[in-house]
């Protein structure tokens, strides 16, 4: 056995799991559940199969090949169980659902099927090994224990699903509701068991990875040493997570001191593992073997039927002969034979064979796989036998054969594992059996590499008779010599200078004290770790527990003395005070509850006489509230009354009296029309009650035309009160003059100054007139009648208001749409009731969406809620169609993107980007979308910067309600609503603009440079900062650092201040 740093690695693995093992026993036995769960018993014997597994390794990597090949064969083996009892702890952890019985009877089955065949291969070759042929195991079957190793996290996976389900709570269960998808179990596993199975998922990643390693090294992608390197690595770490997982997952407790102990022994296995990985590269670097470049050995036959070896003086055949071709073509072996009569060991073979390895074959060709066990079962010369490709370099291996001899020269031929290393050495055989061997160029120092293939450096040099007749134990082993010894005489069981083995003794006696540490200080850790943590750490734990079981059980006299003066001391200490203090507490809670008690009774009734006050507070706020509302809804049912009701009434009142009068005079006839239309009357008014009362006026009945309403509601007043009345309209008037609401309030005007000439004027004629001027209709109501003092109109008393409630609403009417009322009158000169109110602009003839300004869907967006709804009602009651609202800059965009409305009418400053900024984001994702800017003052920067950004238009929000809407109406007719004298301001910034643009061409170094990017640069250059430069331009400081970049690239610098370098000699 010959120590290397895997097999030291190894050593600590077997330690640690025998550890674990050696536990897991005793706690069973212990607590009774060795046959309580299959679990239980599968876990003992993963980790039993588990360290089979690591003592083979440790085996492979501490034993020569030909003994290796014997433990290699049983590895498989090893792992086929692993895998087994893995699977089958999988299934059972926490416990096996009975719907997945199959699944477990399957993966057993299968796992079963890999282990008996992986058997039943290791029996079959050991006994092909006993025939002296090596087989090597086929890659296939390690593509099934990475599908095996791969399905064991995804049972873990499942598992913790299904664990994680089963601990639903009781609150959820009578719920229930639904449960939580399955990831989310993963993402937070509810019980301890269903986040072990998950961490146990996570740890299984790692032997996955392993086995994904294994199939690369089988394909000899990578080196042997890196396998065993990252094998013992994940094998050491995994192996303890898994066991601590499970301990924390056992519904009893496990005690502290056991994971204390196996983190320390973890920390100390880890920590020598990686000194032994670590102190190798130096001492590899510093061990050498003098190369035997420039030698040459003669192999002679003697009587003993062996050779005798002597060094010759260096000869080299410089005529190579003819190129053999040979190629490396693992896993067989390539090999060329040509026919030379050569006697070798007291036989004479008549063929030789060229191995591209360094060797020749007698009589047979040499499977470099047999070579493994004990040199090979064959015939062969090895010259320098290592592992070559020589396809890979510019020389090759070449033959020339004379009538005496046979010459073969392997010329710079590289090695496969350092392929920038190549060799040079030449075999010579004669008829007479006598055979030399010659080394030309040779590095002149020999390295190797410990836990690698012996083939990957010079192995060994030597004759092998094969000895066919004596195979498997019987058959006996070449002489070891060292060629420093020669001359001297081997016998007839061959002959050979293993470097390898030279090599290996040399790294054992320095890894052999390493072992000895691990070993001693691993029983140290065992043995006297749980004392020294029994006195020091357990005892002291366990005296605090027995003082917090006493205090649970309701003694709080408990005094636990403090044995040492660390944290424990510490926590004793305070433990103690604490006990002290509850019991005080305790024995004077009854004096404290009563105290307490008192004073949450003065609060309560304070409390209470708090409440009762503002519950009386709240009940009259409430009840004025309440009284507020009813005064304002009775002033509104006051004004319908009074329009519709009280004139109906009045009417009805005069014609009655006709009537009497009529019936009284003896004219029936008359009498009995007019009671016709009283009747009719007051049908009418009954039905308009009731749609007055049930609110059945439908709100989406279509729109009546309003000339044709306002005509026949003439007709009807010429012929119920016997006075002539006359429309007059302008030649041209528009169909639709007004927005449905000031329709209705107008009508409602017109209807009330009726009402008063039929009442007060006593006239026989009266007019309406209409005309229109820019932005504006005048209605003029006159009548012929008596007239009266249109003076006392103005500062009348209360009293006297009270009379002219009529007059009071016509105002209010006009003044809710924007308009105005005017009474002029004089005592017999009649009277005349003016009108004034906006309309609707005529539209472009064949224009019918212009004509009706519903069809404008607006949407508004300013940050101050009071001007947002008074800018809403107006532009509602003047017939705009409003689709939303928004606070700031950010909800303009995001209400624009999903109401798409025709226009949007947005204050320049607000929160949230500002409007400047959401401007230019509405017209870069909706250009189609009308954007108008609103502000408080003129600001000339506002102003062209919004003009920059594509808006519309831009109104100032203290313009008049009639312009303001005139000039809104501007966006049916493609106009840009601007408010007055801007737009010869703007006129004077693009006239500016083109003077810059003349300055810029005789500024050849900024010609480059947009308007925007060399203001920017103008303002960085007086020294002003990105956010202050944001602010002056009301852009984002975002923007103003693209602009730098673009800026900075554009003049060709490299930084800020060359920009500005360059800017400033541009002004000069």
């Amino acid at each position: 056995m010959y120590l290397t740093p895997a097999a030291v690695s190894y050593l600590t693995q077997i330690i640690l799991v025998l550890a674990i093992v050696g536990f897991f026993i005793y706690h069973s036995l212990s607590q009774r559940r060795l046959n309580e769960t299959a679990s239980v018993g599968l876990l003992l014997g993963f980790f039993a199969a588990t360290a089979v597994f690591i003592l083979l390794l440790f085996f492979e990597t501490a034993s020569l090949p030909a003994r290796r090949l014997q433990v290699v064969y049983l590895e498989n083996t090893a792992v086929g169980l692993i895998l087994l009892l893995l699977l089958q702890f999988a299934c059972h952890f926490p416990n096996l659902p009975s719907k997945r019985k199959w699944e477990a009877r399957l993966t057993l089955g299968l796992s079963a099927l890999y282990t008996l065949f992986e058997a039943g291969f290791a029996l079959y070759r050991f006994a092909a090994l006993r025939q002296g042929l090596v087989l090597f195991r086929p890659p296939w079957p390690d593509y099934a224990l990475v599908l095996g190793f791969l399905w064991v996290p995804l049972v873990f996976v499942r598992q913790a699903v299904y664990a994680s389900r089963q601990t639903r709570t009781d609150l959820e269960r009578s719920a229930g509701g639904r449960d939580q998808f399955g990831l989310a179990h993963l993402w937070r596993p509810r019980g301890q068991n269903a986040r072990a199975a998950r961490f146990f998922a996570l740890v299984y990643l790692l032997p996955v990875s392993m086995s994904l390693v294994n199939l690369l090294r089988g394909y000899r992608l990578i080196p042997a040493s890196l396998y065993h390197a990252s094998l013992s690595v994940t094998l050491l770490f995994s192996l303890f997570l898994f066991a601590i997982v499970y301990l924390n997952s056992l519904p009893e407790r496990s005690t502290f001191m056991v994971k204390l102990v196996g983190a320390t022994l973890l920390s100390l296995l880890v920590v020598l593992g990686v000194v032994s990985w670590n102190i190798m590269p130096a001492y590899v670097a510093s061990y050498s073997v003098p190369s035997p470049e420039g030698q040459s050995l003669r192999f002679t036959p003697n009587d003993a039927g062996g050779y005798n070896v002597a060094a010759t003086p260096f000869h080299f055949e410089r005529e190579l002969g003819d190129n053999l071709g040979l190629a490396d073509t693992w896993p067989e072996t390539d090999s060329v034979p040509l026919d030379f009569a050569f006697p070798f060991y007291g036989q004479t073979y008549r063929q030789v064979y060229i191995m591209n390895d360094g060797a020749v074959g007698l009589g047979q060709p040499i499977d470099h796989r047999t070579i493994q066990y004990h040199y090979g079962a064959s015939p062969a010369i090895f010259p320098l036998y290592l592992d070559l490709i020589p396809q890979a370099g510019e020389g090759g291996i070449f033959a020339r054969r004379e009538a005496d001899k046979l010459v073969i020269t392997w010329d710079h031929v590289p090695a496969f594992q350092a392929q920038q290393t190549t060799y040079t050495f030449q075999l010579t055989l004669r008829r007479d059996g006598v055979f030399e061997i010659s080394y030309k160029d040779i590095p002149p120092y020999l390295t190797f590499r410990p836990d690698s293939d012996p083939e990957d450096d010079i192995w060994f040099v030597g004759a092998t008779p094969g000895n066919a007749a004596q195979l498997g134990a019987t058959r006996p082993l070449p002489q070891q010599v060292d060629l420093a010894d020669l001359p001297l005489v081997s016998g007839p069981q061959g002959v050979a200078f293993d470097y390898y083995l030279a090599f290996r003794r040399q790294l054992h006696y320095l890894f052999a004290p390493l072992a000895q540490l691990i070993l001693a200080g691993s029983l140290a850790i065992l043995l006297g770790f749980p004392l020294l943590f029994h006195v020091n750490l357990v005892r002291p734990l366990n005296a605090l527990l027995s003082g917090v079981r006493r205090l649970e059980t309701g003694d709080y006299t408990v005094n636990v003395p403090v044995q040492y003066a660390d944290e424990i001391g510490f926590l004793t200490r305070a433990f103690n005070a604490l006990a002290a203090q509850l019991g005080d507490l305790i024995h004077t809670l009854e004096a404290r509850v009563a105290a307490r008690t008192a004073e949450l009774d003065a609060a309560n009734t304070q409390l209470r006489a708090e409440i009762i006050e503002r519950e009386q507070a709240q009940s009259a706020l409430v009840e004025q509230q309440r009284e507020l509302a009813t005064l304002a809804e009775r002033e509104r049912l006051s004004r319908e009354l009074h329009d519709g009701l009280g004139q109906v009434m009045s009417y009805i009142n005069v014609q009655a009296q006709t009537v009497e009068t009529m019936l009284d005079a003896g004219q029936v006839e008359p009498a009995q029309s007019n009671l016709q239309r009283i009747a009719q009357t007051a049908q009418d008014a009954h039905a308009d009650i009731r749609h007055f009362i049930l609110g059945l006026r439908a709100e989406d009945a279509p729109r009546q035309d309003f000339w044709e309403t306002l005509r026949r509601y003439l007709r009807q007043f010429q012929t119920t009160c016997g006075i002539e009345t006359d429309l007059s309209l302008p030649d041209g008037a528009p169909l639709s003059a007004f927005g449905p609401v000031v329709e209705e309030q107008l009508l409602r005007i017109i209807q009330e100054a009726l009402t008063n000439v039929r009442k007060h004027a006593a006239a026989s004629r009266v007019q309406a007139l209409f005309s229109f001027s820019a932005g504006a209709v005048h209605v003029i109501i006159a009548d012929d009648g008596c007239g009266f003092d249109a003076d006392r109109l103005t500062g009348e008393s209360p009293t006297v208001a009270k009379s002219h409630f009529g007059l009071i609403m016509m105002r209010e009417r006009a003044e809710a749409v924007g308009g105005q009322v005017e009474i002029r009158s004089a005592p017999e000169q009649g009277a005349c009731v003016l009108i004034h109110l906006p309309h609707l602009s005529s539209a472009p003839e064949g224009d019918a969406q212009i004509s009706d300004l519903s069809g404008l869907r607006l949407l508004l967006a300013d940050d101050h809620p009071l001007f947002l709804e008074g800018l809403n009602s107006l532009l509602t009651a003047r017939g705009f169609s409003v689709v939303g609202t928004a606070p700031d800059g950010e909800s303009a965009l995001q209400q624009t993107r999903a109401l798409r409305p025709d226009a949007v009418i947005m204050d320049v400053n607000m929160p949230g980007g500002g409007g400047l900024e959401a401007a230019r984001a509405i017209k870069a994702e909706l250009p189609d979308t009308k954007i108008v800017m609103l502000t408080v003052a003129e600001d000339d920067a506002h102003l062209f910067e919004a003009v920059k950004s594509g808006v519309s238009g831009y109104l100032l929000k203290s313009l008049d309600a009639n312009q303001f809407c005139e000039l809104l109406t501007g966006l049916l007719r493609d106009d840009a609503p601007l408010a007055p004298g801007l737009a010869a301001r703007i006129m004077s910034e693009f006239s500016r603009q083109a003077e810059r643009e003349t300055e810029r061409e005789d500024r050849p170094d900024l010609a480059a440079l947009s308007l925007r990017q060399e203001e920017i640069l103008s303002l960085v250059a007086q020294g002003l900062v990105y956010k202050e430069v944001a602010n002056r331009l009301n852009l984002s400081e975002k923007t103003i650092k693209y602009h730098m970049t673009q800026i900075i690239e554009k003049l060709g610098v490299e930084n800020r201040a060359q920009a500005i370098a360059r800017y400033l000699s541009a002004q000069k």
